[in-house]
């Protein structure tokens, strides 16, 4: 399939996206008229895929269509750090096992909706399993402490008293890395992975490589209609749920949260009454 290039197609990756960096360099890499590497990461710290996952995977699918090649990243390594993003707090550790295990129904479950024979399922423990100890300080140094620490939830932690544990600032520094050795042209997110994604720019830059276009999209508020929907908040509605106990959960779901549901989950605009 020859990968399109219209502003038609442009418009539709382009729609629900809260924001894109940039729209200009995402419509000169379609221009190219090559498939294109459109990364995906997830982190499998629980078993089930609930709909706020659905949303990213939805975006790499429409991409999929488009004639691109999806690379969804299982990150068997850093989700054992657990991504800090947005986080008031330190996330619990998972052993490795714990978390393949997790990534055997992740895989199952996100081809609900990617398509298998246009997907590439990677495991970033492929490249941070055989680093060295050299080698990982060698690719700390390409980063500083204070650029790690203008993110905004540590800044807030640090702010409050909280701990900020060391092993967290690695965290955005391997999901740049994970788009060096994809050599990925598009990383789609939610909101509040920017700073993750731009750190994969950076990292992309002195490596030689094209910069990777940020897309990023709405983060889904889950049943309470208010904090992000979650499995460890128990606001979550999971892929695998049996259909009644599904729409149940959806008629709970205040109002005002869904013309977000009619765009992100169905790709439809909610008539205004």
């Amino acid at each position: 399939m020859t990968p399109e290039t219209t502003s038609d197609s442009l418009h539709q990756l382009l729609r629900g996206c809260a924001q894109v960096l940039s729209p200009d360099e995402l419509a000169k890499k379609l221009k190219e008229g090559r498939r294109l590497n459109i990364k995906l990461g997830v982190d499998p710290t629980a078993p089930d895929i609930h709909l706020g996952h659905t949303v990213g995977l939805t975006k790499l699918r429409q991409f999929q269509d488009a004639g691109h090649q999806g690379i969804l990243i299982i990150g068997d390594f850093t989700a054992m750090i657990g991504d800090p993003s947005g986080r008031s707090a330190t996330r619990p550790q998972l052993t490795h096992d714990e978390v393949m295990a997790n990534a055997k129904t992740y895989q199952e479950q996100a081809f609900k909706i990617l398509d298998p024979a246009r997907t590439r399922i990677v495991f970033n423990g492929e490249w941070f399993e055989a680093m060295s100890f050299d080698e990982v300080i060698k690719l700390n140094s390409r980063v500083t402490l204070q650029q790690m620490l203008q993110r905004e939830d540590f800044r807030e932690r640090m702010d409050k008293g909280l701990p900020v544990r060391a092993h967290e600032i690695q965290y955005p520094i391997m999901q740049g890395w994970d788009s060096v050795m994809i050599k990925a042209d598009v990383e789609i997110g939610g909101t509040d992975q920017l700073f993750n994604i731009m750190v994969g720019r950076d990292l992309q830059r002195e490596e030689g490589q094209p910069q990777q276009v940020a897309m990023m999209l709405p983060i889904i508020e889950g049943t309470d209609g208010v904090q992000k929907m979650s499995k460890s908040l128990g606001n979550a509605i999971g892929v695998t749920e049996p259909p009644g106990q599904m729409f149940g959960k959806l008629m709970s779901i205040p109002d005002g949260v869904m013309p977000k549901y009619y765009e992100l989950l169905l790709g439809e605009t909610l008539a205004a009454e």
